[in-house]
């Protein structure tokens, strides 16, 4: 890897304040699908991937008969996905000809059905009969959710509908109690309901309404969905309304919160609204609550997903906090929310540099650029990331800019600067655990040498790989080959010098004299990377032949054995060699291989599997009427648990007392 050097004074004065998280930790932002379909519409495999990426579902309970083996499909592909049955407590369904229901229907007494004054059947929803929740019925619906329903491991919880504290906004009606004071006669029996169901289903089932905010539900529930978000029947209706009694909510019930913000098209089906949906999510970020969003109260089918889904925020570092311009705002590990639920656009000024999201949907607001100030019409919000200037676990060029994509190539995060002043420009440098510690250390590579650095910045040790006496450069990688719990250095020449890949422990003590990746008379150097490319929990060398080699990868293992004669990454007469990374980019804990073309090369980026096939199309990581070619490497930049690609410029600046 040449590498040129600019002596920069200045640059350091626009540089980004580096970010540093030290662990994963679980993102704010969970998303919730209430998806009212089931049978054939779940038995596709495109309906099932798609709904997996959801972090919470609202399911019709009888998926359970149309759709046996759909908990167990989703919960492969998302273990952490919360189900619920979807029960509605008043309502039932002339249409319903499943097994549950008409089970259901058999035991339903003839004086349970809720009457009006002259003793004719309710229908509050059309095509659909109104129960008593005063008779009868009420017991008789926990004992059928609790052992019909929620008897087994496919649903994680119920979701009660047309839960009201009222009656009589349906008109005139006779309870089979025959108490005068219908509206708290119903409120009385929805506590006894929730009660019910809590006593029989035990404390690990989730209980959730839609939707009352009653506090005196608050002992036996988990919380419940605001629908069409601002909910119009809560209160007032108005947005602090609703977020007052979400936050209330959150804060007093007995179980772990599990609150459901619905935003919706208010029946329009307009999809591109992200004004809307970035208001709603921004909303919901104010407290801990899941949120989707979806056609409105006339149709829940819907499979919509939005840039915002994916952002990773991290966890909350306090409550929510509203400013005297009305404005309120939420500080992350990893981000920050603002929302604007004022009459008026606002200007923000915002504590520090944030980065706004890359989006595909509505990229004039989500452009990614960095901002200290934030604009926001009435009735929007932002998500905002912290700014990237750190790459932890990963191996960087010393002063390179580095882009940032994800798995499919799209730029993921804005570039930046990969600079720590505290060494040389122009050096390769990674930050890592490598001693196990916890504290991360610090391995740097010049034209020669290779130095382990401790946390505090102290020397621990340094080596020569390949003599004092060579000055081609040094590439460098790490990982734990012996899967012994300890790390190992591993390093190749770079120009002019023989493809000798040789390893070191964390000491920077020689373990394995090493091996030639490439005919031992070559004298291009070798780029060297570790992963796990199989999943079995041993990782592999991942060799690319350097400066005046073709584009060739091959794979090794830890004993220098190839067990993968490889493939040639680009053109076969290409003779610039061939960069290589390694990194997990989907989560499944199987490495990607990472190509990106050496000098004399387009830009060109690759992602390849173990078996030599390419996934996906090749993307550019810089200019494309470069042809200085292009490095590459992973980290886990955001800690959301999946790699990043990143790409850095061949040109690197340095400070003037280096």
């Amino acid at each position: 890897m040449k590498k040129s050097i600019l002596t920069i004074f200045v640059l350091a004065l626009v540089l980004i304040p580096l970010v540093t998280v030290l662990s994963q930790e679980p993102n704010a932002i969970k998303t919730a699908n209430y998806f009212l379909l089931s049978g054939s519409t779940l038995n596709d495999s495109l309906t099932l991937e798609t709904l997996s990426a959801y972090d919470l579902l609202v399911l019709p309970a009888e998926a359970q008969v149309y759709n046996p083996n759909f908990s167990n499909d989703i919960r492969a592909l998302n273990p952490d996905i919360v189900l619920l049955a979807y029960i509605p407590t008043v309502s039932y369904n002339s249409i319903w000809q499943d097994r549950l229901h008409k089970e259901l229907s058999s035991g339903i007494q003839s004086d349970w059905w809720l009457k009006n004054k002259t003793g004719s059947t309710v229908s509050i929803w059309s095509g659909t009969y109104a129960l008593d929740l005063t008779s009868g019925w009420n017991n008789y619906l926990a004992e059928f959710v609790a052992y019909e329903v929620l008897h087994n491991d496919y649903w994680d919880g119920v979701f009660y509908d047309e839960v009201s504290d009222s009656i009589s906004w349906v008109g005139s009606v006779s309870l089979s109690n025959g108490s005068i004071s219908i509206d708290s006669a119903w409120q009385s029996a929805y506590t006894q309901l929730f009660a019910k169901t809590r006593s029989l289903v035990g404390l690990g089932k989730i209980i959730i309404t839609n939707g009352s905010s009653n506090l005196a539900y608050t002992p036996y529930v988990n919380g419940r969905m605001f629908e069409s978000f601002p909910t119009p029947w809560e209160g007032n209706g108005s947005w602090n309304t609703n977020i007052s009694s979400y936050l209330t909510l959150e804060n007093s019930v007995a179980y772990q919160p599990i609150i459901l913000i619905n935003g919706d098209t208010s029946n329009t089906g307009n999809s591109t609204d992200y004004q809307n949906v970035r208001f709603a999510l921004s909303s919901t970020l104010l407290g801990d609550g899941f949120f989707g969003f979806d056609y409105g109260t006339q149709s829940h089918a819907q499979l919509w997903r939005y840039d915002e889904y994916d952002a990773y925020i991290g966890s909350a570092k306090g409550d929510a906090t509203q400013e005297s311009t009305g404005i309120w705002t939420r500080e992350f590990t990893n981000g920050k929310i603002v929302v604007n639920p004022t009459t008026s656009s606002q200007t923000i000024k915002l504590d520090g540099e944030f980065e706004k999201l890359h989006g595909e949907q509505d990229p004039d607001f989500n452009d990614g650029s960095i901002i200290s100030r934030l604009t926001l019409d009435s009735k929007d919000g932002a998500i905002l990331v912290r700014p990237i200037a750190e790459i932890l676990g990963g191996v960087f060029l010393n002063g390179a800019f580095a882009r940032v994509f994800d798995a499919q190539g799209e730029t993921y995060r804005t570039g930046f600067f990969s600079y720590n002043d505290a060494y040389e420009g122009g050096t390769q440098v990674i930050t890592a655990d490598i001693d196990f510690d916890i504290n991360d250390e610090t391995v740097v590579a010049n034209a020669n040498q290779v130095f382990i650095y401790n946390e505090d910045g102290s020397l621990h040790a340094s080596f020569y790989p390949y003599t004092e006496n060579y000055k081609g450069g040094v590439n460098i990688s790490i990982g734990d080959l012996e899967s012994d719990g300890s790390v190992e250095i591993i390093t190749g020449t770079e120009n002019g010098g023989g493809a000798q890949v040789r390893i070191f422990n964390s000491d920077g003590v020689l373990i394995n004299p090493g091996f030639f990746a490439y005919d031992n008379v070559y004298r291009g150097g070798v780029n060297v990377a570790v992963g796990d490319l199989n999943g079995d929990g041993t990782r592999e060398i991942i060799c690319g032949a350097g400066t005046e080699g073709g584009p060739h990868v091959r794979i090794f293992n830890k004993d220098g054995r190839l067990i993968n004669p490889g493939f040639f990454a680009y053109d076969i007469n290409f003779r610039g060699g061939v960069n290589v990374a390694t990194g997990d980019l989907n989560g499944d804990g199987i490495d990607e291989i990472i190509t990106g073309p050496g000098l004399g090369g387009a830009p060109e980026i690759k992602v390849w599997n173990n078996n030599r096939e390419q996934l996906g199309s090749s993307f550019w990581g810089s200019d494309t009427n470069s042809w200085r070619g292009v490095e590459v490497s992973t980290a886990d930049l955001d800690h959301d648990g999946t790699d990043e690609i990143i790409a850095f410029t061949q040109d690197v600046f340095t400070f003037s007392n280096y």
